[in-house]
Order: structure tokens, then sequence, then C-alpha cells
């Protein structure tokens, strides 16, 4: 059974050893690489030739000017052969069982998903996903906010893409994995959940909220949720799911309160307005996101403010160091 890897690389000279390293160290071997080098100006391409010529996996090198990540993807999908396609990030990791570990429970399924660890080695700290044995859980889960949807955490049916036309769109490069995996779980039949941490993700890579929330940048997030949101629409699940839009909204917003700027706190009020009065009655949300979602519907600065020094500044900035 063959596997595709898909891996979008740009100027990643400093992290991509250890992610090569990991590739090598798998211990399913029928898989292949596909390296998508969106344009790169640092070594990446010697490494990435390096790689091919020395580790007797099998690698396409795509080589483009640089487009960004939905493109370099979408570049990837053009060319993987596999029966199943999965995609890696060039500055994490996969545990040496990861492909092993998922294929086998594969037997025709559409997605298979697992759990991850955020960052690396005795600081890591294990990460669960919320349980789903049907792809309507799994898209509850997913825009309700207690799973995530990085697409590094699941490997799909190339036939499920395929079938469907699941596209990255051109330049929306923010929010591009969430409208992937809506669409890939409003069409999938079987699902499986492996609660097996086969995933290593590089906390430092995190970019700034100032560069995630840009205007440009919040296009990007609005493309991909319309097109995820034309997805469930269009889906069987389209009436169970109204209710669940609105969470997915304020989801992909929350991030705007993990600040001390009052001028994030007055974007996140303004932006996708209509999901406010639903700040808190989502149920599955632990009750501290929807207070502090339900002070911020009522523009209670203070009480965000403070939310943000108690919690991220001391629990999880001290605590949890």
């Amino acid at each position: 059974m063959k596997i595709s890897l898909i891996i979008p690389v740009f100027n990643a000279e400093t992290t991509l050893p250890l992610a090569l390293q990991s590739l090598n160290e798998q211990t399913y071997r029928d898989f292949e690489v596909v390296f998508v080098n969106d344009g790169s100006t640092d070594r990446t391409a010697d490494l990435l030739d390096n790689f091919a010529a020395k580790s007797n996996i099998p690698c396409q090198i795509v080589h483009q000017e640089n487009q960004g990540v939905a493109a370099a993807r979408n570049r990837g999908l053009d060319v993987a052969s596999g029966e199943y396609i999965g995609f890696v990030d060039a500055d994490d990791t996969l545990m040496p069982h990861a492909i092993e570990t998922a294929i086998a429970v594969s037997d025709g399924t559409d997605i298979i998903g697992w759990d991850w660890t955020l960052g690396f080695g005795r600081n890591a700290r294990l990460m669960r996903q919320a349980d789903y044995e049907t792809p309507l859980q799994a898209l509850k889960n997913l825009m309700g906010g207690t799973m995530r949807w990085n697409l590094w955490l699941f490997l799909l049916r190339r036939e499920l893409i395929v079938e469907h036309n699941i596209r990255f769109i051109h330049g929306a490069d923010m929010g591009e994995d969430m409208q992937f995996m809506i669409k890939a779980f409003c069409a999938a039949d079987r699902v499986v959940q492996l609660h097996d941490a086969l995933y290593c993700y590089n906390a430092l890579s995190e970019s700034s909220l100032s560069r995630k929330f840009s205007d440009r940048r919040r296009r990007e997030i609005e493309t991909n949720l319309d097109a995820a949101s034309k997805a469930v629409s269009c889906s069987t699940y389209a009436e169970i799911l109204k209710p669940s839009l609105y969470d997915l909204k304020l989801f992909l917003k929350r991030p705007l309160l993990i600040s001390k700027e009052r001028s994030n706190y007055e974007c996140w009020f303004g932006w996708f307005p209509e999901a406010n009065a639903y700040a808190m009655n989502n149920k599955a949300l632990p009750f501290r996101i929807r207070l502090l979602q339900g002070m911020a519907a009522h523009r209670l600065w203070t009480g965000v403010k403070l939310y943000y020094v108690l919690v991220h500044k001391f629990v999880y900035g001290i605590l949890y160091r």
C-alpha cells in the first residue's frame, strides 16, 4: 500500500534536517515524499536533493516560484500517486511508527486521524484530539473548537480528494487546512480516530498575532470560511450543522482575545458579529472559554484583559512553562 507525504518547503534550511531525519526513521517503508520547494532562497533545495539521493525513499521534488502554502499543497496533490495522502510541515517531525500505525487501520477508511505532541523531547506535551466515530461527530468537533483541523493530523484516501475535487484556494493561506478538512469530512463515509501521538508539532513556529490577523490574513480566512460553509450547506449534515457555523466563526476569531490590546478586542467584536450572540452557547467548550467569549460579546474588556493576564501570562506562561 503506497502513501504520499506532501511537504511544502520555503526557506527551511534550519528546521528541515529534523523533518528529513524523521522520514528516514519510519518503520513503514512503502511511501513516497513529494517536496514542493516554494521559491526558497536559502540552502533548502540542496538539502532536498541530498536527501533524495541518499535516503532510499522515493522522492519527487517540485520547484516553483513562491506562491504560498495553498498553491504548494495543490501542486503536491497534482503529482502525488499514493493511495493515501498525508501532509507534513517542514519544521515538524513524525514519530518513527507514525505511518505504520495509521496505515494499519486504513482498509478503505476515508480519513484516519491521530493525536500529537506540542514540542519535542522531554518538553513535549501530549495533545489529545476529541473523540469521534462518524464524519458528523468530527465536523461538530472541528467547527466547535474542540478538535484541531491541522492537515498533519490526518491521513486521507486520495480517491476521496480526487472524487470530490477537494483543493486549496490559491492565495488563501490562512485557514486553508480548515476548509480542506471540513470539505473532506463532509464527503467522507468511514473515519477513524487513533489516540496515539504520531506527530510532533514545533510550538516555536507560531506566527505573531499581528501577522495572523492583518487585514489581508482576515480576508484569506474569510475566503476559506466561505468555501467551508458552502461545503457544509451542500452536505447531508446541512441542517444539523447550522448552529456549528456560528461556533466556527467564534473559534476562528478567538485568538484575538488572547492579547492585552484593546484594538484586538474591538476587532473581535466587529468580525463575524452575527456569531457574538452565540458566545455562551457551545456547551462542549470549557466554561472559562465561554465566559471569555461572553465578556467579549458584551464588550467587558477589563474582564477579557484579566483573563489574558491570569490564564495565559500566569498559568501557561509560568506554571506550565
